[in-house]
């Protein structure tokens, strides 16, 4: 996928021509693991071999479809994957154009120097966090139904009232469906 918009600033990062949260920096990436082939994807864009995680926290993996229009009466249908830094990033992926095919939550091993888990997503909730009422919490559910909680007072699913459903993530990655439309 080819994507010719550039960031405005070196702190902001892009996927799927979508601006994510500021951040001072993400990813490392070094010459020695840029592929020969990023020339084909024109100034500005490169395909790298590897990269270095700066920051051990949470990221989300999404597989998704595209819908473009092309010249008029044509269209462009695509699947890719994306790796978001933020759960908003992927509240504001689903979109009319787009269907969130699936949902991981990729996680640093708690209490380690090293290793991660991959889980697959199934709700995306939100509610007041009980220690500042003012403050909303994310809670995503997980495909083997336990909960991630994200809360600037890191509180538990069990003390959150109150949950909003934001967005309910399809059962199935290999669907077969043809439309856009994930709740089909």
């Amino acid at each position: 996928m080819v994507h010719n918009r550039r960031p405005r600033s070196n702190s902001t990062v892009f996927v799927a021509g979508r601006a994510s949260q500021t951040l001072d920096f993400m990813f490392l990436t070094a010459d020695t693991n840029k592929h020969p082939l990023s020339a084909v994807y024109g100034k500005g864009n490169h395909l790298w071999t590897g990269i270095d995680v700066l920051i051990r926290r949470v990221w989300f993996i999404v597989d998704y479809r595209l819908r473009e229009q092309v010249d008029g009466d044509g269209e462009l249908t695509f699947t890719s994957t994306a790796l978001l830094a933020s759960g908003e990033d992927v509240l504001s992926m689903a979109g009319k154009n787009t269907a969130i095919l699936s949902v991981s939550l990729m996680a640093p091993l708690p209490g380690q120097s090293g290793g991660w888990t991959i889980d697959r997503l199934t709700k995306i909730w939100e509610c007041a966090d009980p220690a500042d009422p003012r403050i909303n919490a994310k809670i995503y559910s997980k495909e083997d139904g336990s909960h991630h909680v994200d809360s600037l007072f890191e509180a538990s699913a069990d003390q959150l009232e109150a949950w909003t459903l934001l967005l309910e993530l399809p059962a199935c990655a290999g669907s077969s469906r043809n439309d856009l439309d994930p709740s089909t």
